[in-house]
């Protein structure tokens, strides 16, 4: 009733001319004092009307700001514990802020419980008290972002400039990338390139003939084009390169580099491979001398053959008996060192040959002038007055003279920066069939992934280039695919590793388990060796390996080892040989 007078009022001033009101001048003085009063008992009334109608609009702004501000004070937190921000930051200023921001944050829950109490007088005596703090968060987040500085985002992240990182990008391109989408973040300072090259062509002692980038880039290694440094940037896709990651929240999307860099990601493939096994982890005496090697990245690679050049003619010793082992043995004696391999296992490469296919492999190296000292490990290194090391100490009380020592004795996956945050299986980080891992958004590709295969019905992880290539593929499809919703077959990897030495080349393919059937002839003096041998499980043949094959027959010993045709007779199987797989 009142309001609806107040506003009669507020119109008959508005459209009766003044002349009526001098001419009842005797009258103006009551009048004025009736709207002055009408004005005294409704602005209150009309301003609460108007906080009210602005309270819920203002609600909503807070608590978009208060969202915003609390994503800037979890990366402000995550880029101050790691400790390692080089002054960007003014520490004293910045926990005075985060202080701050607690306190409002308290007082805007004050706000919302009051609100709850009392809808219409809440809202309205509160209204002002809500402005004015969504100016206060407004200034708070203009001060939190100074403090961050530039904040890189980017729609898709690659954690790791390796192998997988490459064929990752080459992909995304394939599926449609826009410019400034996609970010690379390596530790290393060269883009992605064919990592196996290193413990093969790299090591060539004829400067013409050794591998040297920019020749090795991927995706050479798969017959493809070589992606240069330039062909990123064409693309549009920043490599950021020699920048570490130190801190990751994959609930926030954010990565935090040694430098204090903050990088946000809408996807994350976390591609960062596996890091050596190194003899100071196990805090073995002298391991920290000059002149000990791991063979991981091109910096390694270059200090071996710097140190080749420096010992040419010297004694090196290998310790490992896998991969690594193999095929640096290889190279140095083809560098034409003295060379000797030890190693604990009672034959080479225990993981997949049989000892029937270790001794053709020992015997060959033995010929080649290689020694091989089996069933031992080193427990320590004896170094001259300049720190290089000199002797390798044996466990069985040898030691052994050594200009150059080579480790190759394994690797880890390297998850640690998602531990607690991702759920993991056999040492990596579990994920399923199209590298999904247990976080929204977040994928993970070649030796960190442990996955599904469906082969054979179990999760395993596999730490080979090949499986690197095909899985940062199908990551990339899978996303794409997400994105899109078109359907995408799951991963469907069959195992396969291979190698090269000297003048031998093998592969395998499917899986080593079960009764072994060796076929053809190993005679390691032979000019052009050729054998394998199948895996045979329950009636079918699982797996094959076959040294010295034709491109034809390696494809062959692929399709019997996928299809697992059954066996009837195993000495019809091994007088067959090679032509069995090739019926398929």
């Amino acid at each position: 009733m009142y309001l609806k007078n107040h506003v009669y009022v507020k119109y008959l001033l508005n459209v009766i001319p003044i002349q009526v009101f001098t001419r009842y001048l005797p009258m103006a003085s009551s009048f004025n004092l009736v709207i002055g009063s009408a004005k005294f008992i409704f602005a209150p009334i009309e301003r609460c009307l108007n906080c009210k109608r602005n309270f819920d609009e203002n609600m909503k702004i807070l608590q978009k700001l208060l969202k915003e501000l609390n994503t800037v004070k979890e990366v402000i937190e995550l880029r101050l514990s790691a400790e390692i921000h080089g002054g960007t930051m003014q520490t004293e200023e910045v926990k005075n802020w985060l202080d701050d921001v607690q306190r409002i944050k308290t007082e805007i829950e004050i706000i919302e419980h009051k609100t709850k109490e009392k809808k219409f007088l809440s809202r309205a005596f509160l209204g002002k008290t809500v402005e004015e703090k969504v100016f206060e968060l407004k200034a708070f987040l203009r001060k939190g972002k100074a403090f961050l500085g530039m904040v890189k985002s980017f729609k898709y992240i690659i954690v790791g400039g390796g192998v997988a990182a490459g064929y990752a990008a080459r992909e995304f391109d394939r599926q449609g990338l826009k410019p400034g989408q996609l970010a690379i973040i390596s530790k290393e300072s060269v883009a992605p390139y064919e990592r196996p090259t290193l413990s093969k062509g790299y090591l060539n002692p004829n400067p013409k003939a050794a591998a040297r980038l920019p020749e090795f880039h991927v995706c050479v290694g798969s017959g493809g084009d070589r992606l240069l440094p330039d062909w990123y940037k064409e693309k549009g896709i920043q490599l950021i390169l020699g920048t570490e990651i130190v801190k990751v929240n994959l609930a926030l999307k954010t990565l935090v580099s040694a430098a204090g860099e903050i990088f946000k990601f809408q996807t994350l493939i976390i591609a960062t491979g596996s890091t050596v096994i190194r003899l100071t982890d196990f805090k073995v005496e002298g391991a920290d001398a000059k002149n000990i090697f791991y063979l991981r990245e091109l910096e390694d690679a270059d200090k071996l053959v710097e140190s080749i050049k420096m010992k040419k003619h010297g004694k090196a010793v290998i310790i490992g008996g896998g991969y690594i082992g193999l095929e640096v043995a290889a190279a140095m004696r083809i560098n034409d060192f003295d060379v000797t391999m030890v190693y604990p296992d009672p034959w080479c490469m225990p993981r997949l040959f049989t000892p029937t296919i270790a001794a053709f492999y020992e015997s060959y190296y033995e010929n080649k002038g290689i020694k091989i000292i089996k069933g031992t490990v080193s427990v320590g290194f004896n170094a001259n007055a300049n720190g290089e090391v000199k002797g390798v100490k044996l466990k069985d009380g040898r030691v052994l003279e050594a200009d150059i020592v080579v480790v190759g004795v394994g690797a880890r996956p390297l998850t640690a920066l998602f531990k607690g945050q991702l759920e993991e299986d056999r040492g990596g980080i579990k994920t399923d069939g199209f590298f999904k891992t247990s976080m929204p958004g977040v994928y993970a590709v070649g030796d960190v992934a442990s996955f599904p295969i469906k082969l054979y019905n179990e999760t395993r992880r596999v730490e080979h280039v090949d499986h690197a290539r095909k899985s940062a593929e199908h990551a990339v499809k899978a996303i794409k695919a997400n994105e899109t919703g078109k359907e995408l077959e799951e991963y469907d990897y069959l195992p396969y590793f291979y190698s090269r030495i000297f003048e031998l080349s093998w592969q395998f393919y499917g899986d080593n388990v079960g009764e072994s059937l060796f076929f053809r002839d190993n005679n390691p003096l032979s000019p052009k060796p050729k054998f394998g041998s199948y895996w045979i499980k329950d009636g079918k043949v699982v797996g094959a390996f076959l040294e010295g094959g034709t491109p034809e027959e390696n494809k062959a010993i692929a399709k019997v080892s996928r299809l697992n045709p059954p066996v009837e007779n195993l000495d019809q199987l091994k007088k067959e040989g090679l032509s069995f797989a090739s019926k398929f």
